[in-house]
């Protein structure tokens, strides 16, 4: 329910911010968001499923090692999340020299005459770029776009790093299985706070998209990251890390470059889709498959070290059901805190035909989290660092496409 909340949260404010003037100045940085955003999401994920094995497995009991794990890895995050961050912002500039912009049309209305529809309306999409005559992907832009997303990632990666640091700290103490709560937390918040940040930097710096601050920005997080390598490098814990795990964060981010292109089509065509797209196609779907991908993974960790302490796992079959029916009834409640609050009005087709599909999404979520874990240590690779990426980008974009269908599905049912 908490995570529910959190991607309520988001999905209302990037619904927002897909209209400022920063986002519509500049049509990278709405397509930037989905990339960040599993980008960074990720980051998160696998901090805490990397610190809830080593809870479970009492490599945190220790006060000496414990600090010296949890700063490594803080660093760790601050290094990741600046090439990422960069990385995400040279794919969305791309993105946006090859994507045609939409055309501009007159707002479709589901339901009948404007003053009487209840249900879901389609507007017109966002305006064209300021200076439409001129490139959409110059220096310029490109500089404003990988600074916001740098800063924004970093800040993310201290806030969020520390207070999941925290949290399984805390988790270990109270007896409390971290797998169960850090996971979905972590991809909520990171979420949420990564989108504020990137919003508000965004808005601060297109003032000045032509003159240096933009330069100064990316040099400071630079020097920040090349300090924190080092760091990294002379700490035993994690030094190994560094090389590790890039391969499914960039592929991961391959798969968000079309995510994002889905969301900068839809976002703009229909009324509340990221508000929606948010929670019910990727956020709950890809969070309940965290969680069975971070139990697995602490299992099959424990199982090879011979963790006779550990109690007794449940089988995956009984996991994946009580998973499965544990979100309904919180989409349910999503949908009606929707109706209630007037963010949203639903069709009850279009409420009938979402949670259908997002039974859908979550069974291919569980689906795809306990087959890519098992494949994934059959080949001594960790799901820790592999299984997390690959899955939660994944979701996002199978999530995004049931979202269209559903939207598509009722206009079509509207307009028959």
């Amino acid at each position: 329910l908490l995570t529910t909340v959190g991607l309520l949260f988001t999905g209302e404010l990037l619904d927002h911010v897909s209209r400022w003037r920063a986002m519509r100045a500049i049509n990278e940085l709405i397509m930037i968001v989905p990339v960040i955003l599993n980008l960074k999401g990720n980051l998160e994920m696998n901090l805490s499923a990397r610190l809830g094995t080593a809870a479970n497995m009492g490599s945190l009991d220790d006060p000496r090692n414990r600090r010296n794990i949890i700063y490594g890895n803080l660093a760790l995050l601050q290094i990741q999340a600046a090439v990422v961050a960069s990385v995400a912002a040279c794919v969305s500039m791309a993105l946006g020299s090859i994507v045609p912009d939409s055309p501009s049309t007159a707002p479709i209305l589901f339901g009948g005459e404007a003053n009487n529809s209840t249900t879901l309306i389609s507007r017109a999409p966002r305006p064209l770029p300021m200076n439409p005559g001129q490139p959409k992907s110059g220096v310029a832009e490109f500089v404003m776009v990988a600074s916001s997303a740098m800063m924004s990632a970093c800040l993310s990666s201290v806030l969020l790093g520390s207070f999941m640091c925290t949290l399984i700290v805390a988790c270990r103490r109270f007896g409390r299985d971290p797998d169960n709560i850090a996971p979905p937390v972590a991809s909520c918040l990171g979420d949420l706070v990564t989108l504020c940040l990137l919003a508000a930097v965004s808005s601060l710096l297109i003032d000045f998209i032509n003159t240096p601050l933009p330069y100064i920005l990316i040099l400071c997080l630079v020097l920040s990251a090349t300090s924190c390598f080092f760091i990294v490098r002379r700490n035993n814990c994690v030094k190994d890390l560094i090389w590790r795990g890039w391969l499914p964060l960039f592929g991961a981010m391959v798969i968000s470059s079309a995510t994002g292109i889905v969301l900068d089509i839809f976002a703009s065509r229909y009324q509340g889709f990221p508000l929606l797209a948010v929670v019910i196609s990727a956020g709950l779907p890809g969070s309940v498959g965290s969680i069975a991908i971070s139990r697995l993974s602490t299992s099959l960790h424990a199982e090879k070290h011979h963790a006779h302490s550990r109690r007794k796992e449940p089988s995956k079959k009984l996991v994946t059901t009580t998973l499965l029916l544990i979100t309904i009834p919180v989409e349910i409640i999503f949908l009606a805190t929707l109706q209630v609050f007037g963010w949203l009005q639903l069709s009850i087709l279009f409420a009938v035909l979402s949670v259908l599909l997002f039974c859908c999404a979550v069974t291919i979520s569980l689906l795809i989290a306990n087959a890519l874990t098992d494949f994934l240590w059959s080949k001594d690779l960790d799901p820790d660092m592999y299984a997390l990426p690959i899955h939660s980008a994944l979701m996002d974009l199978v999530g995004q496409l049931l979202l269209v269908l559903c939207f598509q599905l009722v206009s079509l049912t509207e307009i028959t």
